[in-house]
């Protein structure tokens, strides 16, 4: 074994998309992330079901952006993948190509992004957001986030198991699953 004086380098997780057109293809996790496990990310696809095929995704603080090319792959219609840190998640796009052209990247703070987005008049079936710290803070932005659900749509939140998940105003929890460390609460709009 050899010394060195130098500290270890953390190697960024390697992820995969496990379904769908996209299946085996790996994509850029950041070093500080903490990507959904593939086990996980199944499950929430089992969930979502027939929920996914043609819908309008959003992925809020995405990371390697694993959600959203994963709800593309298995025939979502569009993702919009929000994330500060996103030169993996541009790498990924440049390498699907003209493939990726139903992903779109917005490298801004998630509530910048939300704002944006609302501005526009952006819609989305389904709302995804890992939060990387405490939610109580986040609690305003995750329901201006629910003003961006179409009728009928989904806001899936994802916490590590022993975190609290909150209630997020003008949304109701219909559905709870812990896989592992990784809870999702599944809202709906009021």
């Amino acid at each position: 074994m050899r010394a060195s004086g130098r500290a270890r380098r953390s190697r960024a997780p390697e992820v995969r998309i496990l379904a769908g057109r996209w299946k085996g293809r790996k994509l850029e996790a950041p070093p500080d992330a903490r990507p959904t496990s593939g086990r996980a990310r199944e499950a929430l696809f089992d969930v979502l079901g027939e929920r996914i095929s043609g819908a309008r995704v959003l992925d809020l603080f995405a990371g390697s952006g694993a959600v959203g090319f994963e709800a593309v792959s298995r025939g979502a219609a569009s993702a919009v993948l929000v994330e500060t840190e996103a030169r993996g998640i541009r790498r990924t796009i440049e390498r699907l190509g003209d493939d990726a052209r139903d992903v779109q990247l917005i490298a801004s703070d998630a509530a910048d992004a939300v704002e944006q987005l609302a501005a526009s008049g952006a819609c989305f079936d389904v709302v995804f957001a890992d939060p990387p710290y405490r939610l109580e803070p986040l609690a305003a932005g995750l329901a201006r986030a629910a003003r961006l659900m179409e009728q009928g749509g989904v806001l899936v939140l994802q916490r590590d198991h022993g975190d609290g998940t909150g209630e997020l105003p003008g949304l109701r929890p219909v559905v709870r699953r812990s896989y592992g460390r990784n809870v999702f609460v599944f809202y709906e709009l009021l």
